[in-house]
């Protein structure tokens, strides 16, 4: 009967909770549903893969037939078709490799998903066959074989960087959508002529916020965070005679794309961290990318830069995702400040009302630990007009809660969001109706 961490979170509440699966070891599986996901994760890498090889190809004809541009078009429609008729080979194959399972069950979709990502892999080294071409010739020596010394070689200076990166190189950015605040990714493809070199800042030694990622033998990807959060670029290596750049993802906001509104209150620079918030936050709560929980970080981290202004929406969707569980959690008195900002709204003051019981845990299960002032709050919320404070009191008084067990009260409290249409309401007054016929409402508020 108690209205705890749910409140809190609002609508973060409704959004997946696990983030950090995406980090998972899924070389220890335990479960059916681990087994699933993992084979997800491992489908969708594959794919990705691919679509960078199909793009990366598709570039490199555009380049290598530029003086013949008809042969090329002709080129590069048979590969189009090519890829349409593999696509659909893979599917059907993929489909009979798992027919004598039942359609449906887990070890179905793991069968399946892992028969497309081995044939993906298969398929983004062939295309990574056709047509190869490495800036500069690939004449000059290559300055190893193993990764691990070839990336400080490669990052060293803008003359090495361009020498060893593919003529066409797969390029992601962060695009806005007709959806206002929602951005996509967007895969394009850039010759290396095109390209602002150095691509990217030198690494010299080991470093927690660059991170060396293994995708396959011949597939390698650098995850640099040290812009941040905010402005992290992975860059995907290719082995053929020798290491190559080939292709760059960008997974910041650039300016250019934070169109919306300014929101008042909040200088320039407060209302592209609102924006990026949103952003990010957004890309990151779709849990289909390897960033998950650097993109919701991030989102807590521009919220927190645009509560600085004292904005309440910025400052409670800051306090919510700190207590979400899927972003690194604000030290208490941040917390509080945040949910005092917020409390000028109805929902703010009701997530202040919630604070003051729960206080900064994301899993308190105690009594409330301020009565009073959580039942103030919650009042100033039910007087702007809150159809959840309404359910929030409703609750607290049948239960006594807050310190007051009041059935009169709660069944006013609930009969204010049922005359709301708020079934939560309805299903309160029902209850004690039910439980004594007699009970006459006085006043919530």
């Amino acid at each position: 009967m108690r209205f705890r961490l749910s409140w809190i979170l609002g609508a973060f509440a409704l959004l997946p909770v696990s983030a950090a699966f995406a980090q998972d070891d899924c070389s220890e599986i335990s479960s059916s549903s681990q087994v699933v996901r993992c084979s997800e994760a491992t489908k969708n890498s594959a794919d990705s893969q691919l679509n960078t090889s199909y793009h990366q190809l598709m570039a490199r004809l555009e380049s290598q037939y530029s003086v013949d541009a008809k042969l090329g078009a002709e080129y590069s429609a048979q590969v189009k078709e090519s890829q349409r008729a593999w696509i659909k080979l893979r599917d059907t194959n993929c489909a009979v490799e798992a027919f004598e399972i039942d359609a449906g069950k887990p070890a179905y979709v793991a069968v399946v998903n892992n028969c497309i990502a081995k044939m993906s892999r298969e398929r983004s080294a062939y295309l990574d066959g056709i047509a190869p071409d490495i800036a500069g010739g690939g004449s000059r020596s290559c300055p190893s074989s193993d990764f691990a010394q070839f990336l400080p070689a490669f990052s060293a200076s803008a003359e090495s960087q361009k020498r060893l990166t593919a003529l066409a190189v797969k390029i992601l950015v962060l695009k806005r959508t007709s959806d206002p605040g929602r951005f996509l990714p967007e895969i394009t493809a850039e010759t290396g002529a095109s390209l602002t070199f150095p691509l990217m800042a030198a690494i010299q030694g080991r470093s927690e916020t660059v991170e060396i990622e293994t995708v396959d033998d011949t597939h390698m990807n650098v995850v640099d965070k040290r812009a941040g959060n905010s402005n992290i670029k992975i860059f995907n290596f290719a082995k053929k005679s020798c290491w190559a750049l080939v292709g760059i993802e960008d997974w910041s906001l650039s300016e250019k794309e934070l169109v919306a509104p300014a929101r008042p209150g909040m200088s320039r620079a407060e209302n592209l961290c609102y924006q990026r918030a949103e952003g990010l936050g957004g890309l990151g709560f779709l849990e289909q990318y390897r960033l998950t929980a650097e993109l919701i970080e991030a989102s807590l981290e521009n919220y927190v830069c645009a509560a600085a202004s004292g904005d309440p929406e910025a400052s409670l969707s800051a306090a919510r995702l700190s207590l979400s569980q899927m972003a690194p959690q604000l030290e208490t008195s941040k917390v509080e400040a945040l949910f005092k900002a917020a409390s000028t709204t109805a929902d703010g003051a009701l997530g202040y009302a919630t604070y003051f019981c729960n206080g900064n845990s994301t899993d308190y299960s105690g009594p409330c630990l301020h009565p009073e002032q959580a039942e103030k709050e919650a009042i100033r919320a039910v007087s702007m007009g809150s159809s959840d404070a309404m359910n929030y009191l409703g609750s607290s008084f049948e239960s006594g809660e807050l310190g007051t067990k009041d059935l009169s009260r709660a069944l006013a409290c609930y009969q204010l969001s049922a005359d709301r249409s708020r079934p939560q309401g309805s299903e309160g007054v029902k209850r004690l109706v039910s439980q004594d016929p007699d009970l006459k409402p006085s006043h919530c508020l």
